[in-house]
């Protein structure tokens, strides 16, 4: 056996940080963006009629409900992936060899795709 596998609740852990990763960068760059609006909005506040300034801060304020439902829609997603990595390890836990002939079997399914995609292409 490979040395370097995986257990299934490594690969969990790894695909949970790498979706943490991505949801934190995401909220970071969101962030910028707001701060950076904001900045614009303060800079040409004294320059802006007052309907442009409340535009701008409609806009802010949008998008500020626009990052707190992209942080709650992450933190359900990411209870979803935990509860999906869990339930997959405890399967694999208990129906071991199952698990490798569903893996087989995917990985056939995928290969025969993948020969079929590339006759295809090739005719």
């Amino acid at each position: 056996m490979n040395a370097t596998a995986k257990t299934p609740s490594q690969l969990a852990d790894d695909a949970r940080q790498t979706a943490n990763d991505a949801v934190e960068t995401t909220r970071a760059y969101a962030q910028n963006a707001v701060n950076a609006a904001g900045e614009k909005v303060r800079d040409l506040r004294g320059s802006v009629e007052p309907a442009v300034e409340q535009l701008a801060n409609r806009v802010q304020q949008a998008v500020q409900r626009g990052l707190e439902s992209a942080s709650k829609t992450s933190a359900r997603a990411q209870r979803q992936l935990d509860q999906a990595a869990d339930v997959t390890g405890r399967y694999i836990a208990d129906q071991p060899v199952r698990s490798v002939l569903l893996a087989a079997a995917a990985g056939a399914a995928v290969t025969a795709l993948i020969v079929l995609a590339s006759r295809r292409r090739d005719d």
